[in-house]
């Protein structure tokens, strides 16, 4: 597995003083990581329907056309931009619980992987409701902090078996097809390399996932 450092980590004091970014590499190592997916988490009993009907609205999602309306998406940041898309309040409304909304609102620059409410949707009830549980506010910045990288990185930058490194020392693994599909976490990117005026953001099909340095997944 190779693994690069991007970027140096900045420490970004939001309320608790939570250091939010990790960092991600493509240095090589000689560590197997055990490959992961969402599915392999996200499914519980009871909740396959709900995901098979969250899955079928994705693809009803034109990704080509979701920031049509917006003309130059330079224009905005981040939080702008995501807000602009109906498809995307469960991430917005996530970041102003998690209170980190005006950071990515800040200069930058920053690489970001918004998931779509239906990549949401794949998740439990019990999994949503632990998130949006104010006393797990620490827990749902570490969610979102595998959803952002603090220096800006283009799709084509990715490289198989790539790692990235979230600030608790987590491993976000990247998969890049060989027709160039790029997987962080066990989320696809759809929609890649909209510009922003403090980044890049990459749209996704799943929640990313981190996991430990042995390869477990982290429980959300």
């Amino acid at each position: 597995m190779r693994e690069r450092m991007l970027n140096p980590i900045a420490a970004l004091a939001v309320t608790s003083c939570i250091m939010l970014f990790g960092c991600a590499g493509s240095d090589t190592t000689d560590s197997s990581t055990t490959d992961t997916t969402m599915s392999e988490t996200q499914t519980m009993e009871g909740d396959v329907a709900a995901e098979d009907a969250g899955m079928e609205a994705e693809a009803e999602i034109n990704y080509d056309d979701m920031f049509e309306t917006m003309g130059n998406t330079k224009q905005y940041d981040v939080v702008a931009l995501a807000n602009s898309n109906q498809n995307l309040s469960t991430f917005v409304s996530l970041l102003e619980k998690a209170e980190i909304e005006d950071v990515l609102k800040s200069g930058g620059p920053f690489t970001v992987f918004i998931p779509t409410n239906n990549a949401f949707n794949k998740l439990s009830k019990e999994q949503l409701n632990t998130l949006t549980d104010p006393k797990n506010k620490v827990q749902l910045v570490q969610v979102l902090q595998a959803h952002i990288i603090p220096s800006k990185v283009y799709a084509a930058d990715f490289k198989d078996a790539q790692t990235i490194k979230t600030a608790e020392g987590n491993i976000i693994n990247v998969l890049v097809e060989p027709n160039n599909n790029v997987t962080i976490g066990g989320a696809r990117i759809v929609k890649p390399n909209v510009e922003v005026s403090n980044g890049v953001v990459h749209i996704v099909d799943n929640v990313v996932t981190a996991s430990n340095a042995d390869g477990g997944l982290i429980d959300r």
